[in-house]
């Protein structure tokens, strides 16, 4: 706007000075009926912009009177109303499509227009959608909503730094009890004490997180697991009954879930309590909660005599598999039977050779003193 004024300016400075320059202003002859006028260029130009503003003021004028009659206000509110309506929709249609730097500018359209609180938080919402928390609060300061600032701006606060949790505890459990079942700040106060690994407090929002559904079943797998497991650590560090007093604390579900299991599991083995683990794993085979390759994967295989039972069970159907190959080879490592540990990898590597398996075959090899074969599946586990 300011460019283009500037070039008109710039226009009529130079028909002004350009003739007055050359010495040629020339002139301007208006005929109307047996009357004439006849006045220079620069003259005719003069007037003309004189005109212009004398029209101008009085347009002005003209319209700050109509607009204070009741025809005028009314009017022109419809007017200004129907803009701010459409600038609105346009907002929402974009907020649709996910493009919310269009919404946010539309829908600041529409306060400029009307300043309608809605229309602020709905500015709160896209500004913070982008990122912008500090403009999502200006916005929400103006959204006359005094009741909910101290909401909206904790969960600004916590989408904004990890450590908001530590920061502003009081602050964020009092709205928890205010708020209890408000989905985004618990979410986002989930989230939060994940990341500030406050375990003890989220495991008490994890009724409320299951009830309203916040986390995919994947997530909600992991979470649960990840706090119930390092709960246990907390347990067991303390001493090994206190470990044991927490899982017989659970309810009876609990103990039942197969993730809550899972993380007992995980606990058993890492504070190398075998017997219970045996315990907990057999049990959980035998349900079908968990199976040979996930024990595997994760490591939490143990030597007792539930587990060798159960893999000398399923050998003797399926002679073939490579896993509970792989598991009885295991088991003999720990039972230092390197003789049946190399019969059970070597024919596991048969079946279904893997980095892992190759791996653990050379150990096996080492430990024989056959240095050349271990040498040989060493290399061939680095080409998988």
């Amino acid at each position: 706007m300011r460019t283009a004024i500037t070039i008109i300016v710039l226009l009529i400075a130079g028909l002004l000075v350009g003739p007055l320059w050359s010495g040629n202003t020339g002139y301007v002859l208006v005929a109307v009926g047996n009357y004439t006028i006849e006045t220079s260029l620069v003259a005719a130009l003069i007037l003309l912009v004189v005109a212009l503003l004398i029209l101008g003021v009085v347009g002005r004028f003209l319209g700050r009177l109509i607009r204070g009659t009741r025809w005028g206000v009314k009017w022109f509110g419809r007017r200004r109303d129907l803009k701010a309506e459409q600038a609105q929709n346009e907002a929402l249609m974009h907020l649709n499509h996910g493009d919310y730097g269009a919404s946010s500018r539309a829908i600041a359209r529409a306060w400029q227009l009307r300043h309608l609180p809605s229309d602020a938080l709905l500015a709160a919402y896209t500004t913070q959608q982008q990122g912008d928390i500090k403009q999502a609060r200006e916005w929400l300061t103006r959204s006359q909503q005094a009741d909910q600032m101290a909401l909206t701006e904790m969960i600004f606060a916590l989408q904004e730094s990890s450590d908001t949790v530590e920061r502003r505890w009081p602050e964020l459990k009092a709205l928890l009890h205010e708020y209890p079942q408000h989905p985004s700040l618990l979410r986002h106060a989930i989230e939060g004490m994940r990341a500030s690994r406050r375990y003890h407090d989220l495991a008490e929002l994890l009724p409320r997180a299951e009830k309203q559904q916040l986390f995919s079943a994947a997530e909600w797998d992991l979470l649960q697991e990840e706090v119930h497991f390092n709960l246990m650590l907390d347990a067991g560090r303390l001493g090994a009954s206190l470990l044991q007093d927490y899982w017989q604390g659970l309810s009876r579900d609990q103990r039942r879930n197969p993730v809550i299991r899972r993380a007992y599991l995980r606990a058993l083995k890492t504070f190398d309590a075998t017997v219970a683990a045996d315990k907990v794993a057999a049990r959980a085979l035998k349900r079908g909660e968990l199976d040979i390759a996930y024990l595997l994967e994760h490591q939490l295989l143990v030597a007792g005599p539930e587990l060798r039972h159960i893999v000398q069970e399923q050998l003797k159907q399926r002679p073939d598999d490579a896993f509970l190959l792989h598991a009885l080879g295991l088991m003999a490592i720990e039972a230092n039977d390197f003789t049946l540990a190399q019969r059970a990898l070597r024919k596991a590597v048969e079946q279904q050779p893997s980095r892992q398996l190759l791996f653990d075959l050379a150990m096996v090899y080492d430990k024989l003193g056959d240095t050349a074969n271990a040498l040989t599946c060493y290399r061939e586990g680095l080409r998988h």
